[in-house]
């Protein structure tokens, strides 16, 4: 099984991409993880490198190849969960996974800017913490400074929502029209998410069959 998981910033596709690896024995492939881990000695690893430390998206077709290259692993031959990608109609023509679903988490606007813009990151250990969502002694286990991202602030978030709206949501219309789209309400905890993904899943499988 090929599982796509899309949706906004901040919307936990991650998160729910890791929990179907586990349930269902899938390697997770988070795109973005991938280009940003590659090893030195990879031969594509200067151009990869050379995109992100610009702050640039990696070259399509470079991705591309990092990407076969990952999905023709041995734990791979059952296939994967994979986020990170289809951001653009270009991703696709570029390299269509033809996932047999695509799972497309949504939260509200204002909820994906709440989740972001109280991201800070604790200068002294590197963990991310949220403002908004723990208790406030959480918060104080940080041994340093909480800083915000620059690109964590609602004007940058605000934008990257719009380039989302304007470019991703095509794609998303996509798999709609294919009829491999699931849409998941991703309001409240990571595991309450979950449940509505496999509840999603399994309906989508028995209507398949």
């Amino acid at each position: 099984m090929k599982i796509l998981v899309m949706g906004p910033q901040a919307s936990g596709k991650g998160t729910q991409a890791e929990l179907l690896s586990k349930t269902f024995d899938l390697p997770a492939i988070s795109v973005g993880g991938l280009l940003r881990d590659l090893p030195e000695q990879h031969p594509l690893y200067a151009s990869v490198r050379a995109d992100l430390n610009a702050g640039r998206l990696v070259n399509t077709n470079v991705a591309v190849e990092v990407i076969k290259e990952r999905i023709s692993q041995p734990d791979c031959k059952n296939g994967y969960i994979m986020d990170g990608w289809a951001r653009r109609t270009s991703d696709i023509e570029a390299f269509n996974p033809e996932p047999d679903w695509v799972l497309h988490i949504v939260i509200p606007r204002n909820e994906s800017i709440k989740r972001i813009t109280g991201r800070r990151i604790c200068v002294a250990d590197g963990k991310v913490y949220n403002i908004y969502t723990l208790p406030k002694e959480e918060l104080e286990k940080c041994k340093g400074d909480l800083i915000q991202r620059d690109d964590d602030t609602e004007i940058a978030v605000n934008k990257r929502l719009e380039i989302y709206q304007t470019e991703t949501i095509p794609v998303v219309e996509d798999f709609r029209k294919k009829g491999v789209l699931i849409e998941i309400d991703g309001m409240g905890l990571p595991d309450e998410v979950f449940s509505r993904v496999l509840s999603a899943l399994e309906l989508a499988e028995k209507s398949k069959a």
